[in-house]
């Protein structure tokens, strides 16, 4: 059987390492690149007899299919030059941290391209979605929604990317209009009819945490996602590498996959 080559954007970082990790638990690949950033302190490192390079256009050449965990910037970078490069490597992204305009340009990027994007990788957090979505539908007219996760003292976004895929969640379900509202100190401001309010804590080595209640008269449902190994969101992007390899191009998500 043809092995799917890999390419790996930002091998150094925490996702990085756990993906190399988690590989050999997947023959399906064979691992052909792996770049990070110029002058990155890894750079001529050897792992897995491959060297780390900081050539993005070697990467991307080499790559049936690439995985990136790195930065916005980074990310529409690589974007860019699979564009210039070669149109047929399709890509499985997690990069988080996107302002609304670096977003835009991602989706516009994509087009015509092979991408798979999910701000989290797990299927159990996916799965958590659609019951949020459903929920929504028969629960946001009559309670007040909240969002409260949690994650490591290293996490540099806030909120987390898969808290903004939850409020879209409930956005999708809900029959009216719903507004984020991030909480912060105030003395003078009570809740106000169909606000979505994000909560964040940042500590330890916590994974992640992910908590979405609806909140009515005398009584209350949550749904919680906790992640307790790093590995659910690795596995999750070789498992979605593997899947997008042969797609057509499009702008998927892990629930595409999982559907």
């Amino acid at each position: 059987m043809k092995k799917i080559k890999l390419g790996i954007f930002g091998p150094s970082g925490r996702m990085g390492q756990d993906i190399l990790k988690q590989l050999k638990s997947f023959n399906e690949f064979d691992l052909v690149s792996l770049c990070e950033k110029k002058n990155h302190i890894n750079i001529d490192k050897e792992i897995n007899k491959v060297k780390i390079t900081s050539d993005i256009k070697s990467l991307i050449n080499l790559s049936d299919v690439i995985i990136d965990f790195t930065s916005p910037k980074a990310s529409l970078k690589l974007l860019e030059n699979i564009k210039e490069n070669k149109d047929s490597t399709a890509i499985v992204s997690g990069t988080t941290g996107y302002s609304k305009v670096e977003d835009e340009k991602f989706i516009k990027l994509s087009k015509n391209l092979t991408v798979l994007r999910s701000f989290n990788m797990s299927i159990g957090v996916n799965l958590l979605k659609t019951l949020v979505s459903t929920s929504a539908k028969n629960l946001s007219n009559i309670s007040d929604v909240e969002i409260l996760e949690f994650h490591h003292n290293k996490k540099k976004d806030v909120p987390s990317g898969t808290a903004i895929t939850l409020f879209d969640s409930i956005k999708e379900g809900s029959n009216h209009p719903k507004k984020p509202v991030f909480r912060t100190q105030t003395a003078d401001r009570v809740r106000k009819p169909n606000e979505i309010g994000f909560s964040s804590i940042r500590g330890g080595n916590v994974v992640g945490e992910h908590t979405v209640f609806f909140f009515m008269d005398g009584e209350r449902i949550e749904l919680t996602h906790k992640a307790d190994d790093r590995k659910i969101f690795s596995v999750g992007a070789l498992k979605a590498a593997k899947w997008v390899y042969d797609k057509k191009p499009g702008l998927y998500t892990m629930l595409d996959m999982i559907s």
